[in-house]
């Protein structure tokens, strides 16, 4: 009879069966996850390269130093308050007419119907 609590199967009790179709599940995501990994690796070349041409240009034409764009981009990582590398997503903004809060990307307020202006760099 059951309590309705769920509970996980004991790993002595599954049989051979269960244990290869864990295993054939756990290839088929890996598997997965190395077609997602091909298919953006062209898009994230793109995106140095195109990194590599507009650094080099301010570079060139401004005078700017390598030192420079690291100093910058050790400020924009330590906003969060900790230099790990990556960028920590800020919360949602409130909305500027109802004070909700607005909902990831969308350019109008779900709620008032109000449009968000974002900055091209917002998350």
């Amino acid at each position: 009879m059951s309590d309705g609590v769920f509970r996980p199967v004991p790993e002595w009790y599954r049989d051979d069966k269960d244990k290869l179709r864990d295993a054939e599940d756990a290839e088929v995501c890996a598997a997965r996850g190395g077609i997602q990994s091909d298919v953006t690796r062209p898009d994230v070349e793109k995106l140095f390269m195109i990194t590599e041409a507009l650094w080099n240009i301010l570079k060139e034409k401004h005078g700017y130093a390598d030192e420079d764009l690291a100093r910058m981009v050790q400020d924009i990582d330590l906003r969060d308050g900790k230099l790990d590398g990556k960028v920590t997503r800020q919360a949602n903004p409130p909305c500027a007419q109802c004070g909700r809060t607005l909902m990831g990307g969308h350019p109008v307020c779900l709620y008032c119907g109000a449009v968000s202006v974002r900055g091209p760099f917002e998350r």
